[in-house]
């Protein structure tokens, strides 16, 4: 009589598999239940040969016959569009490149004429004396004379 009743903790662990039997078995009821009809099975012989016209064969299946262009004919004209825009996207990616690669020639040889003008400034004037007018041309600031003819 004087038995202990422990209140036990449950783990996450056991709670969530606590709840994943629930649900397995809140699942597969319904279809058990469902599944159980009254219904009569009905048989080949019984249907009458009235009673199987096109539209009762299948649902939809003179939709199916009636539309325009059949699986195949969609399928390819997806594919040809699918193609169609791949190609116009690396039509565009390669006018893109070559306009970058003509932007960057074009900067470069900017750069150029600028380094070029810049240079030019700074060379001694080509009148036939240097710069202090008492050297002759072409005495650099090496000390050496002008190059032998």
């Amino acid at each position: 009589m004087s038995q202990r009743t422990t209140v036990e903790m449950i783990s996450r662990r056991r709670m969530l598999g606590m709840l994943g039997a629930g649900v397995a078995f809140g699942m597969g009821a319904p279809a058990a239940v469902l599944t159980a009809s009254d219904a009569a099975a009905q048989t080949p012989a019984a249907q009458t040969p009235a009673a199987q016209t096109p539209a009762a064969q299948t649902p939809g299946a003179d939709q199916r016959q009636n539309r325009p262009g059949d699986g195949t004919e969609r399928r390819q004209q997806r594919r040809s569009s699918r193609a169609e825009r791949r190609q116009a996207r690396r039509t565009e990616r390669t006018r893109r490149r070559m306009a970058r690669r003509k932007a960057r020639s074009e900067r470069a040889m900017a750069r150029q004429e600028g380094r070029n003008r810049r240079r030019m400034a700074r060379r001694p004037s080509t009148t036939g004396t240097g710069s202090n007018g008492t050297r002759p041309t072409g005495a650099g600031t090496t000390g050496q004379g002008p190059a032998r003819q």
